[in-house]
């Protein structure tokens, strides 16, 4: 966790740097809490003179210095934007349970929330009182928040995409390109279903596939979400795995209808 920590806070030192124009001193750590300062400029305000605080609880605003939670997107003292914390997890990012089962239209509102308050625009009419320098460092602050932000609510809306980051964060992988407890069978229905759709000629054809194959899909899900609730990984795992195929194809059935 403090590496991690100490990583995002010396990203958001060299963001810095370019900001003001100025090369940082070495990282200093004290106590298990990395801090970073900046060397006075020519002309120091007292605003330029900014250290870069964080442990595993809580970190320094980069703009008023007062200290905040580390999951607080925005200081309660100053209201400025405060960099990504890279060392949580997409489900804590959207503030969602760290599970399978998801709350859909739950997670569509604090995704459009979180993107309102992010939004570049907010930052490019915000008021300033030192100069825009500072309004172009948060601006830049919210659009790496907006893009991570994007990112995990992307991973999530999809079961499967869901499901097999779900196994990541335990430590379950998933190889591209290999048919890791696939059987045989399995492998020639999905090779039948795949020329169907290839000799599919009519709309008609081709949304009867796709029907069939959404059908298993969410049969899948369902399976995978058992899986989950009974703490079976490999089980959840298996069922992703087929999952993926039946996915392929309707990603295929979608370019066939709308072209």
């Amino acid at each position: 966790m403090e590496i991690g920590c100490r990583a995002v806070w010396r990203r958001c030192a060299g963001h810095w740097r370019t900001c003001m124009a100025a090369v940082l001193s070495p990282a200093k750590v004290t106590r298990g809490v990395m801090c970073v300062r900046a060397p006075p400029l020519l002309s120091p305000a007292p605003w330029m003179r900014r250290r870069l605080c964080m442990s595993a609880q809580s970190r320094l605003c980069w703009s008023c210095q007062c200290e905040i939670r580390t999951e607080e997107l925005f200081c309660p003292s100053c209201r400025s934007l405060q960099p990504p914390d890279l060392t949580r997890d997409y489900f804590y990012l959207l503030n969602c349970d760290r599970s399978f089962d998801v709350n859909v239209q739950e997670l569509q509102k604090k995704y459009r929330d979180l993107q309102r308050s992010l939004h570049p625009d907010y930052f490019s009419q915000k008021p300033q009182a030192c100069s825009t320098t500072w309004q172009e460092f948060e601006r830049d602050i919210s659009d790496q928040q907006s893009s991570l932000v994007n990112k995990a609510y992307k991973t999530l809306l999809s079961p499967l995409s869901r499901g097999i980051y779900l196994l990541g964060l335990h430590g379950i992988t998933f190889t591209e390109g290999t048919e890791e407890g696939i059987d045989a069978p399995f492998l020639f229905e999905i090779l039948e279903v795949n020329e169907q759709l290839n000799e599919a000629t009519t709309d008609a054809e081709i949304e009867e596939i796709g029907n069939d194959v959404q059908e298993k899909c969410q049969m899948l899900t369902e399976n995978v979400k058992e899986a989950f609730q009974k703490g079976d990984l490999e089980g959840a795992k298996k069922f992703l795995t087929t999952m993926k195929y039946y996915t392929n194809i309707l990603e295929q059935v979608k370019k066939k209808i709308l072209p």
